[in-house]
């Protein structure tokens, strides 16, 4: 997972007292992304129209269910603690990449698709809420189109087109003071983009996951030790998926730029080699109040859960027009 650049507000068309009542609000919360894994030691201790019905629900009860600001992972999920794994060390690594390698190449040829994303980060040492956010997006050049659909920001939009714009994104909030100035255009790398959010909407999809996991894999591959790695067969609402689980010894091994992944646990839905479900894990004496005895769902760093995925959505161009935010 790359560092993401700091933190550059840009607002167009806003007054002085505007930019005062923005700079003051709340923040907005955008995804991507993108978190990942590791692995290198043994472990210690197709129809396009099926994957549309991946996870048939629109929402994952126990996700929902879990309480404001607490873990995802406080709700019932699949353990990955106690089972026996189908691959091991080195071999679940390749594995994993083999499978991400064939989701690339199929993302890559995807000119478009639409899905539920459902996310959950912790920022400046706080777990914020479970956001369920209706995303639609296209390949080459990249659009994305983002609608809240619970949590704070329910009713936020937002609108982003790579190359125009002036190469910002177009936000309207729904709730609040900063609801009054209509459409605004933020950076995407820019202070209140980023405020609430771990990484900018240009690294947000399915695509750039799955970019981000062979980057990651790629870095764990080259580790000689302290890197475990395990790959299990699970079953995740209903559908087959193998669970790659990987954990480091110390901080200097994690993949990520920040360093700060713990472990993590990526889901890789058998039928469609997608990457559906992505946790990941801090390191308990970086993050207050982690509790030994709970030791995941105190140190949540991120989680990501992809949901009726559709690759053959029909988007046009004026899906991601800034009409679309009236």
């Amino acid at each position: 997972m790359k560092t993401l650049p700091h933190l550059r507000m840009n607002l167009h068309g806003a007054n002085a007292l505007g930019a005062f009542v923005v700079s003051c609000a709340l923040a907005f919360l955008y995804s991507e992304t993108q978190p990942t894994t590791a692995g290198i030691d043994p472990v210690k201790s197709e129809s396009q129209r099926e994957i549309a019905d991946l996870e048939k629900e629109s929402v994952d009860d126990r996700i929902l269910g879990a309480a404001s600001g607490a873990a995802l992972l406080d709700a019932p999920s699949p353990s990955v603690d106690q089972e026996t794994p189908k691959l091991l060390g080195k071999e679940a690594l390749l594995e994993s990449d083999r499978l991400m390698a064939e989701s690339e190449a199929r993302l890559e040829n995807t000119p478009a698709y639409s899905a539920t994303l459902v996310k959950q980060e912790r920022i400046d040492r706080s777990l914020g809420d479970v956001e369920v956010i209706q995303l639609r997006m296209l390949h080459h050049p990249t659009k994305i189109a983002l609608k809240w659909e619970e949590g704070a920001e329910a009713g936020q939009r937002l609108v982003y087109a790579q190359g125009e714009n002036g190469g910002n994104m177009l936000v309207r909030k729904t709730k609040g003071l900063e609801a009054r100035l209509g459409v605004l255009s933020l950076a995407p790398n820019g202070y209140l983009a980023l405020k609430a959010s771990r990484y900018p909407v240009t690294k947000l999809g399915l695509l750039e996951l799955t970019r981000t996991i062979r980057q990651h894999r790629a870095k764990d591959l080259e580790r000689k030790s302290g890197v475990t790695a395990k790959l299990l067969s699970q079953q995740l609402d209903g559908r087959e998926v193998l669970c790659l689980a990987i954990e480091y010894e110390s901080q200097k091994l994690a993949p990520d730029d920040r360093h700060e992944y713990r472990k993590a646990l990526i889901y890789i839905d058998r039928q469609s080699k997608l990457p559906v479900r992505v946790h990941c894990y801090g390191w308990p004496e970086k993050i207050s109040g982690s509790n030994s005895e709970r030791l995941d769902q105190t140190t949540l760093l991120e989680s990501y859960a992809y949901k009726n995925i559709n690759l053959e959505a029909d988007l046009s161009s004026d899906d991601f027009s800034k009409t679309r935010l009236n």
